[in-house]
């Protein structure tokens, strides 16, 4: 496990929060980070694992929703300036997060990110499910 995925690690340990870490086949490693049936999954690559990504798939779309939520996506990405949001190949909401990290704040920047990820995904939740189901 490279340095900032074990400080990340060990301050979810610290909270007693669940998690599964994992080696990838880059030497990065992912740490998935369980919340409400979801998976975000930060990934720590580069030198010591301070290139810090986050994704989760938020929700699969219905071939007929797609361009709605694309649409979506654009509003939320002018209003959100910590994530970005996009439709993937597989017709898949997805939530984006990109950072550089140091060793000497990259648990507290790591959780950081994943607690405005989480805030952000539950404050969109409306929106989604309207624009998808409406």
């Amino acid at each position: 496990m490279n340095a900032c995925a074990e400080l990340f690690t060990k301050s979810l340990d610290s909270k007693n929060l669940r998690y599964a870490a994992s080696e990838g086949s880059n030497g990065e490693t992912i740490v998935d980070f369980p919340y409400q049936g979801k998976i975000f999954k930060c990934i720590f690559s580069g030198d010591n694992g301070t290139y810090f990504s986050l994704y989760l798939v938020y929700e699969h779309l219905p071939e007929e929703k797609v361009v709605d939520i694309i649409f979506l996506c654009n509003e939320l990405n002018t209003k959100y300036k910590w994530i970005t949001f996009f439709v993937d190949k597989d017709k898949d909401l997805m939530l984006h997060d990109d950072a550089i990290l140091s060793i000497e704040n990259a648990a507290d920047e790591a959780l950081e990110l994943l607690i405005r990820s989480i805030n952000i995904g539950d404050e969109i939740k409306p929106l989604v499910m309207k624009t998808i189901y409406a």
